[in-house]
């Protein structure tokens, strides 16, 4: 097909120069000849179309062919490397014992489908070593035992009317956990401190508490805004280390997310509410105030603090035109 092609083209440029030379007058030919010529242009243009597209076509084909073999031929070397992933982790001098050994664990734990190169099961096993996640099995079961407490504390709330935060059912106990795992690690933190010589005693007497009204009102007043900020200020400077730190950032926006979505559901959601705040109180010794004269006398406190701050001071990296701004901008024109 590609000679065909290459034969009708040469002819068609013979025929265009003919035409052409007759049209200039350099070379004058009798009106049969001039359009048997155009005649046989027409045709050659045709096949010459023809011809390509029937090219197209099988080359199209021997593509889809070669790039099957390649599929099969990647397939078969990716089998290959799969089967023998074990023998090439073993064998594998620049790894520790333990690390060999928890990347066989994981390679056993993995479903069948689910395959990681060698890289990638080495730098999840020395992560998974480093959190000591093999020690950690009590957390799953205090988890399913917070889970059950958590089901048996709202066993007679009416779920119809409240079926759309049933995600809660999930997100609570597993918050209760993260707030549970967080207290443990702060006193075992200064535990070990207290035990160096010379080491400055710290204690650490809890989680202050925290009080209704900062989650009801926190769009409506700024007091309630600056309350909780200061709240998550007083347990950030509790937090030792900067895991600790970042972990508490975390577990406050998902403490406040969830405190906010059930006061928002208002007495629909009160054993919800109620059952949430006492596995807090019973896991992770957080608690709400519940005595009015406290009540009363953080609020004068409260009052005080907010009448020093300046409010109309603005963050120092302020800006009116964020990047997202920028490229809504650019992605709308």
């Amino acid at each position: 097909l590609e000679n065909l092609i290459q034969e009708n083209e040469e002819r068609v440029k013979l025929q265009r120069r003919q035409l052409a030379e007759h049209e200039s007058g350099v070379n004058k030919i009798s009106r049969m000849v001039k359009a048997a010529t155009e005649t046989h242009l027409e045709e050659e243009l045709e096949l010459i179309a023809k011809y390509k597209l029937m090219l197209e076509e099988l080359l199209a084909q021997d593509q889809a062919e070669l790039e099957e073999k390649q599929r099969v031929e990647e397939a078969i070397k990716r089998k290959a490397y799969f089967d023998n992933q074990p023998n090439r982790i073993n064998n594998n001098s620049s790894k520790t014992t333990n690390q060999k050994l928890q990347v066989m664990m994981i390679i056993d734990e993995l479903p069948p489908e689910v395959q990681f190169e060698d890289k990638e099961l080495f730098e999840i096993a020395e992560k998974t070593i480093e959190l000591s996640i093999g020690e950690h099995v009590e957390l799953q079961e205090e988890l399913e035992n917070i889970k059950k407490e958590f089901e048996a504390l709202i066993v007679n709330n009416k779920e119809e009317k409240i079926h759309d935060i049933g995600m809660l059912n999930l997100r609570i106990p597993i918050l209760v956990l993260h707030f549970s795992t967080l207290l443990s690690n702060i006193n075992e933190v200064i535990e070990a401190h207290n035990k160096e010589e010379d080491a400055q005693i710290i204690k650490f007497k809890g989680f202050p508490k925290y009080e209704d009204w900062w989650i009801e009102e926190l769009w409506t007043s700024h007091q309630a805004y600056f309350a909780l900020f200061k709240w998550k200020s007083i347990i950030s400077n509790l937090c030792i280390t900067k895991e600790q730190k970042n972990a508490w950032s975390v577990i406050f926006d998902e403490w406040l997310f969830v405190k906010k979505l059930l006061s928002d559901k208002g007495d629909l959601a009160f054993d919800y509410h109620y059952a949430f705040d006492a596995l807090l109180t019973k896991h992770a010794q957080l608690e709400e105030e519940l005595v009015e004269k406290n009540l009363l006398a953080m609020e004068s406190i409260n009052k005080e603090i907010t009448k020093k701050e300046d409010f109309t001071k603005v963050d120092r990296k302020h800006n009116i035109t964020t990047s997202y701004l920028k490229f809504k901008r650019d992605k709308q024109n």
